[in-house]
C-alpha cells in the first residue's frame, strides 16, 4: 500500500509543472543556486554545501544535496566579474534529478551598491526506475499494463539555461532571476514504455535587510518568493545574529511549514559557518511525516586585492 501511494505521488509530481526545483529552508545562504547574478558578489572564494531530508518518516521522501562554488575573478580580468558552479542532486521516490551549471556575472558599481547581471548554463538529467506497484486486475500489477510507466530505468539529458540580476549594498540586497528559460521537455523510453517530463520556467524574487542595533545584535529579515506561474511559494525569514558569531531565527512558508534556524560562524576558522534548520509541517503532511531537517556548511576565503604600485621621482635626484 505504501508503494502504491508513493507511485501515485511521484506520478503527480512528474506530470505536473508545480515547483520542480528543490526546496531549501536556509535560502538566504543558497542564492547562487537560483540566481547566477550572485556569482562573485561576496568578493571571496566561497563554497556552500547543503543537505536536506524532507518529510522525515515518509517512505520515498525528497532527499536533496547541493554544492555551490563562486568567486570574483577581478583583479585577474578587466571586466570586474564573477564565476560560479552549482551542482545538485535530488531524489523523490523512484525519481532522480541531477543538475550541474556554470554561471558568469558582470559587476557594476551603482550608487552605494553593486549591481550584478548573470547568466548560467548546464545540464539537467531526469531518470525514473521501473520499480512500480500499480493497480492491476488483482491489485498487484507490475506496471507493464501502463505504457506511461517505464518497466525499467529510463532517463534523459537536456541543456538548461538561467538568468539573474542581483543588487546589494552593505545592509541591503534584492535579486530577480529565472531558471529553465528554454522550458525543455525530457523524454525517456524503454521497450514499449516511455515518459515525458516538461520543465517549467521558475521565477525567483529575494530580498533582505540588516537592522543594526546599538549593541552587538543585528536583525536580518528576508523574503524569498518562488513561482512557476501555476503556483507561488513565499518564505518569510528573520534571523538575529549576535556579535557576528551565532544566529538563530524563524521562517514561515505560506500554508506549508514553520521552521527554526540556528548557526554559528566558527571562531577557530575564520570564514567557516555551520547552520541547521528544522521544518514543522502545517499542511496535511504533518499527519504522515516528522518534519524536515536541513544542514548547511559554508566557507569563504577573502580575495586580497593587490596593492597599487606608485612611483615617485624627485627632481633633486637625477
Amino acid at each position: 500500500m505504501k508503494k502504491l501511494l508513493l507511485s501515485i505521488l511521484v506520478l503527480f509530481v512528474v506530470n505536473s509543472y508545480a515547483q520542480q526545483d528543490p526546496q531549501f529552508t536556509q535560502n538566504m545562504f543558497n542564492k547562487l543556486a537560483v540566481n547566477p547574478g550572485f556569482a562573485g558578489v561576496s568578493n571571496a572564494y566561497c563554497a556552500t554545501l547543503i543537505s536536506r531530508q524532507q518529510w522525515l518518516g515518509f517512505e520515498g521522501r525528497p532527499q536533496t544535496n547541493l554544492f555551490s562554488l563562486d568567486a570574483k575573478i577581478r583583479p585577474f580580468d578587466r571586466f570586474n566579474s564573477g564565476v560560479g558552479l552549482t551542482v545538485w542532486q535530488d531524489e523523490l521516490g523512484f525519481e532522480k534529478t541531477f543538475n550541474a551549471k556554470l554561471a558568469y556575472a558582470y559587476h557594476k558599481n551603482i550608487g552605494n551598491g553593486l549591481l550584478s547581471i548573470g547568466v548560467e548554463g548546464g545540464v539537467y538529467n531526469k531518470s525514473i526506475n521501473g520499480n512500480w506497484i500499480t493497480s492491476g486486475s488483482n491489485g498487484l500489477g507490475d506496471g507493464t499494463e501502463d505504457p506511461s510507466i517505464p518497466d525499467t530505468e529510463a532517463s534523459d539529458l537536456t541543456f538548461d539555461l538561467g538568468f539573474g540580476a542581483y543588487y546589494a549594498t552593505q545592509d541591503f540586497y534584492v535579486g530577480l532571476s529565472s531558471t529553465h528559460l528554454t522550458a525543455p521537455t525530457l523524454s525517456g523510453s524503454v521497450d514499449r514504455s516511455s515518459f515525458d517530463y516538461s520543465l517549467a520556467r521558475h521565477f525567483y524574487i529575494m530580498g533582505g535587510y540588516n537592522i543594526n542595533f546599538a549593541g552587538p545584535f543585528v536583525l536580518k529579515p528576508s523574503i524569498f518568493i518562488k513561482s512557476d506561474v501555476a503556483s507561488t511559494q513565499v518564505d518569510l525569514n528573520v534571523n538575529l545574529e549576535y556579535n557576528q558569531l551565532v544566529w538563530g531565527g524563524l521562517s514561515y512558508r505560506y500554508e506549508d511549514a514553520i521552521a527554526i534556524l540556528a548557526g554559528v560562524n566558527v571562531p577557530m576558522l575564520q570564514g567557516l559557518k555551520v547552520g541547521v534548520s528544522y521544518d514543522y509541517n502545517l499542511s496535511l503532511l504533518n499527519d504522515y511525516s516528522n518534519g524536515s531537517l536541513e544542514f548547511m556548511v559554508g566557507y569563504c576565503y577573502p580575495i586580497q586585492n593587490p596593492l597599487k604600485v606608485q612611483r615617485y621621482k624627485s627632481v633633486r635626484f637625477l
